[in-house]
């Protein structure tokens, strides 16, 4: 069983990412943590991603998901395309996640200094696994 350490984020899928701060910035107080692009070579193209801290809630509005990037999937809608969990080690997490029947949408990758993997959840729901060296050592 994965047993998380504690929630992450919710991420959120968006087609204009500077339009949706604002939305959240103006109607919710949602404050900018960090702004920027993540790509690995083998994605076909960057991901535009803005961290926001809302109430006490993280909430990473993305264009388009990682999963998108890496052609794993075609298109995610508009909306919640996620939810991350902090595991002590993400290759175990899907190992346990495997071991129980479930489906893996990307196996354990690397992005600086953290380890990140995607998950079907029921009904389709994403779960993201990630994995934070600093946290967890």
């Amino acid at each position: 069983m994965v047993v998380p350490e504690k929630f992450s984020h919710v991420g959120l899928r968006t087609d204009d990412v500077d339009e949706t701060v604002g939305f959240l910035d103006g109607h919710l107080g949602a404050e900018v943590v960090d702004r920027g692009t993540i790509a690995r070579d083998d994605w076909e193209c960057e991901v535009t991603v803005a961290v926001l801290s809302i109430a006490d809630t993280e909430v990473f509005v993305v264009d388009p998901t990682p999963y998108e990037a890496a052609g794993v999937v075609e298109s995610v809608q508009p909306g919640i395309a996620h939810y991350g969990f902090v595991v002590a080690d993400a290759d175990a997490a899907v190992a346990d996640w495997i071991a129980a029947d479930g489906r893996v949408l990307m196996e354990p990758f690397t992005l600086g200094d953290t380890r990140y993997a995607f998950c079907h959840g029921p009904d389709g729901a994403r779960i993201e696994f990630v994995e934070h060296p600093s946290e967890t050592s």
